[in-house]
């Protein structure tokens, strides 16, 4: 793409009435006259569509399979410009984007740009805190390589003819899990260049309470293990990656994974024997403490006390993973599933 020569933004939605008001506002400050809106409405039972028609939005019906893959590719079929922007219905952009994307994929050397969510979230939830400021952590400090090996998807522009070449998104992948790294997997395996652009920010609208956020992650890890048991391939070839970060980049999180039941444990079975569990355990939560300290004061100086207690909040997530990827293990290997 050598000049910006319109878009076609594809936005799925299910029961998305109450936040595609803001959505679709912050989009059309910045779409030219050439450019498409298109909401696909993944069988809402609310009034998703007529909310989005009255918004000014062309309203496609998926016919393909539910979940995020099959109505992002629904939405794609009807895209007829050069670039696709996927948009998630809760994902409101700051101003300033169009020219972003237009400069990265125009002449900067891009075939698809990614956004980051911003630090603030809504309401006053710590959980709601800790996933938004994770995430926001994560875009911002502990990735280092701009060119990208993973995406997601909350506000991704891609090359039209390069996401048709690689297949689209996979719709075996049930919700909405690993879809948008399965897909950035094959495109840059087919030479595509995947760039990170911080300056594009969403304020990213879902809310969670701390057992909604809990199960998503569960499902989120079982989804991620299975996907690399079933590819076999791991991280080989341009850099597999199940998050926009690395793996290396994600060392902190790996091993806080495998700290922190050591150190819950240790603490535990102290009182049974001092000796044997409570030098093991004080060594693990230091290593914890260490490993963390970076990540739990960003989130104190970001939002203070509310920061305080959304950083409790990474212990029980830690702790999920361990068990969650061995589920998966049985799952693949003793029940056969593959998604």
């Amino acid at each position: 793409m050598e000049k910006d020569e319109g878009l076609s933004v594809v936005i799925p939605a299910h029961d998305s009435s109450a936040t595609l008001p803001d959505v679709i506002e912050a989009l059309k400050a910045e779409l030219c006259p050439d450019d498409q809106l298109i909401v696909v409405d993944d069988r809402s039972s609310d009034d998703t569509p007529e909310v989005a028609e009255a918004l000014g939005a062309r309203i496609v019906k998926s016919n393909r399979s539910p979940g995020a893959a099959g109505t992002r590719n629904a939405g794609a079929e009807r895209a007829d410009r050069p670039v696709i922007l996927f948009v998630d219905s809760d994902a409101v952009v700051r101003p300033g984007w169009r020219q972003k994307v237009t400069h990265w994929l125009a002449g900067g050397g891009a075939d698809a740009v990614q956004a980051i969510y911003a630090a603030e979230a809504p309401g006053r939830g710590a959980a709601t805190f800790y996933k938004n400021y994770y995430y926001h952590y994560t875009f911002t400090r502990r990735i280092r390589n701009p060119w990208l090996t993973g995406c997601g998807t909350f506000f991704f522009a891609v090359d039209a003819e390069l996401f048709r070449r690689v297949g689209g998104f996979d719709e075996n992948v049930r919700g909405a899990s690993i879809e948008d790294a399965d897909l950035a997997a094959r495109l840059t395996s087919a030479g595509g260049r995947i760039r990170l652009v911080p300056d594009i920010e969403v304020y990213h609208l879902r809310t969670y309470t701390l057992s909604s956020l809990l199960s998503y992650d569960w499902k989120m890890v079982i989804a991620k293990a299975m996907y690399l048991l079933r590819s076999g391939r791991g991280s080989k070839g341009e850099g597999r990656s199940l998050s926009m970060a690395r793996p290396g980049e994600l060392w902190t999180v790996s091993l806080g994974a495998l700290l922190v039941w050591p150190a819950l444990v240790g603490l535990l079975l102290t009182p049974l024997s001092t000796r044997a569990f409570a030098l093991p355990a004080l060594l693990s939560c230091c290593a914890l403490i260490l490993t963390h300290a970076r990540f739990w004061l960003g989130m104190i100086g970001s939002a203070g006390w509310r920061g305080l207690v959304a950083s409790l909040v990474t212990i029980p997530d830690l702790l999920l993973m361990v068990p969650a990827v061995l589920v998966s293990l049985f799952s693949f290997l003793v029940l056969g599933k593959r998604y």
